[in-house]
């Protein structure tokens, strides 16, 4: 098998980032509806600190997205 270098936590903050910019929504206005702060999700999706499973969950429920959406790795797909 080929060993990949996969970030997780890099990779599951740009489809956080995606997902928001898809669902036209700022930092700011994603931190509100999740609680958290503007701060916070930007480390997230930096991938400089990665969101606990409860957090995921409501990125999920907010963003409309599923949990595979998340961590799925199509940005690299040509």
């Amino acid at each position: 098998m080929e060993e990949t270098n996969l970030d997780i936590p890099k990779l599951f903050g740009k489809n956080v980032q995606k997902y928001r910019k898809l669902a036209g929504l700022t930092q700011s206005e994603l931190s509100k509806k999740l609680d958290i702060s503007q701060k916070h999700l930007s480390i997230i999706e930096t991938g400089i600190q990665f969101a606990s499973a409860t957090l995921i969950a409501k990125i999920c429920t907010v963003l409309k997205v599923s949990p595979a959406a998340l961590f799925g790795d199509d940005l690299n797909q040509v």
